[in-house]
């Protein structure tokens, strides 16, 4: 499954209204992380997501805006990863806007190979830190806490209220001084 995976700046040299057709954004959730006393503690709390048709072509058209810098993971020419990052810093944070993996291609690498990807292009933009508001479900958060992300001791407000049940999270960026 993932021989040629590619991780890629999406343009329209190599994105189209098309190409999330065949993304499988489903997830199904069984326990999810709320905040209490400061505190991530786990709840039970059931749900599946996914992506309608429509949904895949709205974010498509996001990619395409031109608002984003958006990566992509590459099977051939099937979109299998999508990370899209806001262009202006907010406190020296890069903000991850959207993150997913399509469903078969989950658990084999490709999601952090997106995140160093992105972490690099963070570090080039002189960013601190990578900040992502992440959906609360327990197999989410594992991952970014893998990743190296911790709760932001510094949420910003705007994603507080428009995502109350996210996590808000952050990952410091290292840097190092150049070495020849």
């Amino acid at each position: 499954m993932q021989a040629n995976i590619e991780i890629k700046p999406a343009d329209r040299s190599n994105f189209t209204e098309f190409s999330m057709d065949s993304f499988d954004r489903f997830q199904e959730v069984r326990n999810v992380y709320r905040i209490e006393n400061g505190k991530l503690v786990l709840k039970n709390n059931p749900f599946t997501e996914t992506w309608s048709p429509e949904r895949k072509r709205e974010k498509a058209s996001e990619i395409l805006s031109g608002q984003y810098i958006t990566y992509c993971a590459f099977d051939g020419n099937t979109v299998v990863g999508e990370i899209m990052l806001k262009p202006e810093l907010n406190e020296n944070r890069m903000i991850i806007d959207s993150f997913h993996v399509s469903r078969d291609y989950r658990g084999h690498g490709i999601g952090r190979q997106m995140i160093e990807t992105v972490t690099d292009y963070a570090k080039s933009r002189g960013a601190k830190a990578l900040y992502a508001s992440c959906c609360s479900a327990e197999e989410t958060i594992a991952f970014y806490m893998a990743m190296g992300f911790r709760p932001s001791a510094h949420p910003i407000p705007s994603y507080v209220r428009d995502e109350p049940f996210d996590i808000q999270m952050e990952f410091p960026i290292i840097h190092m001084p150049y070495q020849e």
